[in-house]
């Protein structure tokens, strides 16, 4: 007969240990996962603002080398709405980026889950659709520019950002993070914020400064959709340039 041998279970203070070193390891991990998962998303937005952007240059290569400007696409077709609606609606009504994705960011606290079926509305292109026109966008647009002005001249950026040069925390579509910058010239950059001497804008008098208004030329407009309790440069009838 095999002498009888006690099977010992954890006790109470290594299962106690094991849970806190589970613990611990969970911390660690889920907030780095998080935070890959919102750069990843960061470089999508990065990437829809860059197609947008070509998207308004080839308009302007069929309108007398201008972007799209709001203020005149409303004498043109009334019904694609106001300010960013209408940069977003023609750049649709043309057939050139028709897809309502692009203009929302999936870590945009005003994003609903889901983006709007269209920009304009299929069977009447030259109309704003109605849920898009209802949204947040999570982007603000420069309206009046020409391919002629400089190339450090904003296009688009991340909603939220301040003449300040910080991003909102109730307005910003990455709160106080930061956010992406379009240039005229093709690049696209995120910025922490545009005050700190290193990341401040090339000024319409080649001077650098964090206000945006002063980076644009004194005819351009930004357009923005403000959202409820927040602050943006741009607005729906849109926010004008300023000499340095």
């Amino acid at each position: 007969m095999r002498p009888y041998r006690a099977v010992h279970g954890f006790t109470l203070i290594e299962l106690l240990t094991v849970i806190a070193i589970i613990g611990i390891l969970a911390a660690l991990i889920f907030p780095t996962i998080g935070k890959v998962r919102e750069t990843a998303q960061r470089t999508v937005d990065a990437n829809n603002l860059r197609e947008v952007v070509k998207a308004a240059s080839i308009y302007a290569a069929d309108n007398n080398d201008r972007l799209p400007d709001p203020a005149v696409i409303a004498t043109q077709y009334p019904n694609l709405g106001s300010g960013p609606y209408a940069w977003a609606g023609i750049l649709a009504q043309r057939g050139i980026v028709t897809d309502a994705a692009f203009y929302f960011a999936k870590n945009d606290p005003f994003y609903s889950g889901s983006a709007p079926a269209s920009v304009v509305q299929p069977a009447s292109p030259t109309t704003i659709a109605t849920d898009f026109g209802a949204r947040t966008l999570s982007f603000e647009f420069v309206g009046g520019l020409r391919m002629g002005d400089s190339a450090n001249t904003p296009v688009a950026f991340t909603r939220g950002l301040q003449t300040s040069g910080a991003w909102d925390t109730t307005s910003g579509a990455y709160k106080d993070t930061g956010g992406h910058i379009a240039f005229l010239g093709g690049n696209i950059q995120f910025y922490p914020n545009v005050s700190a001497t290193d990341t401040q804008l090339t000024l319409t008098n080649g001077t650098k400064g964090a206000n945006i208004r002063q980076a644009i030329p004194v005819s351009a407009r930004i357009y923005a959709t403000t959202p409820s309790g927040g602050t943006t440069i741009g607005s729906l009838t849109g926010t004008a340039g300023l000499a340095p």
